[in-house]
């Protein structure tokens, strides 16, 4: 197939489809969504839509590259089965916690059962291994976060993941429903940049109560219910997925943009809290370097999610362009070309390519990623806007491709 795919198949954009994920307003979708910050993620009611478009109940949706889980919380509350997967530390914990959510009366036993053993667990701040946390938290605070970490080192139970994954969307963040100081986001900045953002502001690090703030976490997050679903979560490499052939009705799913994102960066506080090397961490995931290694990476992820697939299904991913910084001058990446690409390679069929076009280079995650790779000052005016792309590919004939109508207003 010709390596100019893209501009061979007839692509449509998201205001020529009879509904869309723009219909859904702000802050759409199950309170679970928001049990911890994932920077990058895309909104719930773009993962519904293509569920809702692509399977029916009883069907099993894989997410490979399942990051803050919402395709697999999405597809579980709508009745299908999950299949979900992610090499990172971080999202293999929060996607697990969103799969396997605890019932008020379970939580509330566990976490009891926690606090009460931190009773009894003795801590030192000298035995700290990260002295960068100490500009967080006030003293008691700190201590009560090494006691729970110490007391669920090892637990890998459904209730300690759980209780792992709440935790991690309380440990920083801009309000008192966190246990830091008062920070700008919910992103984890670096020590100096804290100090420097105390001293501006003129904060105060506060006390806080672990049991307290997790209780009312709690209760935001469970605010719409406690979905039950069927769902098996594994940490791994998307090259070598951990399913059987043929076991997936459906694919919806985005893979990593290219080494824009840092991950290991913007969560090393949750890294430090999971008990996970960021260093180890980031060589696994620093994979998207250059474009032969990102074209490498996804032909065998989309291998693999050809194998896992049931024939005459689909796979939906979303990717985006990219902009490259050289000192040549900056150059765009076509991502959803390279992996359209890669797909007709390894036996996919392209389908349809949806076009969403709004500035991805806008995007918060992007921005805080230039700052990071101290890329602020870089003209990147470019004649052509980034867009995303959901490229639609087939595996075989496959037949459902109903009309969406969303309950967006719910």
């Amino acid at each position: 197939m010709s390596k100019e795919i893209i501009d061979s198949i007839e692509s449509v954009s998201t205001r020529e489809l009879k509904s869309n994920w723009h219909e859904a307003p702000r802050g759409w979708g199950h309170s679970l969504h928001t049990l911890s910050a994932y920077v990058g993620g895309f909104p719930p009611a773009l993962a519904r839509y293509f569920i809702e478009r692509y399977s029916t109940k009883g069907d099993v949706v894989l997410d490979p590259f399942c990051g803050g889980g919402t395709t697999p919380l999405e597809a579980g509350r709508t009745g299908r089965t999950v299949l979900a997967n992610d090499a990172f530390t971080y999202a293999y914990t929060l996607t697990q916690a969103k799969c396997n959510p605890l019932p008020p009366r379970e939580f509330e036993e566990y976490l009891s059962s926690i606090l009460n053993s931190m009773e009894k667990t003795p801590v030192s701040i000298n035995d700290l291994d990260n002295e960068d946390i100490e500009v967080f938290y006030s003293e008691s605070t700190l201590k009560d976060i090494l006691r729970m970490k110490d007391v669920l080192r090892g637990d890998e139970s459904e209730q300690a993941c759980f209780l792992k994954g709440l935790i991690s969307g309380i440990l920083h963040g801009p309000s008192k429903s966190f246990l830091s100081v008062q920070t700008k986001d919910t992103y984890s900045g670096s020590a100096d940049y804290v100090r420097d953002y105390i001293e501006e502001n003129d904060l105060e690090v506060p006390d806080r109560d672990i049991g307290e703030c997790a209780r009312d976490k709690y209760e935001r997050a469970t605010e719409d219910g406690v979905p039950q679903f069927e769902s098996t979560v594994t940490q791994s490499d998307a090259r070598n997925l951990n399913f059987e052939p043929e076991s997936a009705d459906l694919v919806v799913t985005s893979p990593p943009y290219m080494h824009m994102l840092d991950y290991t960066w913007n969560n090393w506080i949750r890294l430090w809290w999971l008990g996970a090397d960021r260093k180890q961490e980031q060589d696994s995931l620093d994979i998207t370097a250059d474009v032969d290694k990102y074209r490498s990476f996804i032909n065998s992820s989309l291998d693999e999610m050809y194998d896992v697939l049931k024939p005459n299904s689909r796979a939906i991913l979303i990717v985006g362009d990219v902009k490259k910084h050289r000192a040549s001058g900056t150059k765009i990446v076509r991502t959803g070309q390279l992996i359209a690409e890669e797909a007709a390679d390894v036996g996919f069929q392209i389908n349809q390519v949806i076009d969403d076009t709004y500035d991805v280079d806008k995007r918060s995650y992007v921005r805080f990623n230039e700052l990071r790779y101290d890329n602020a000052e870089t003209d990147i005016k470019e004649s052509e806007d980034l867009i995303e792309r959901c490229i639609v590919l087939n595996k075989g004939s496959p037949s459902t491709d109903r009309d969406v109508s969303a309950p967006w207003d719910v």
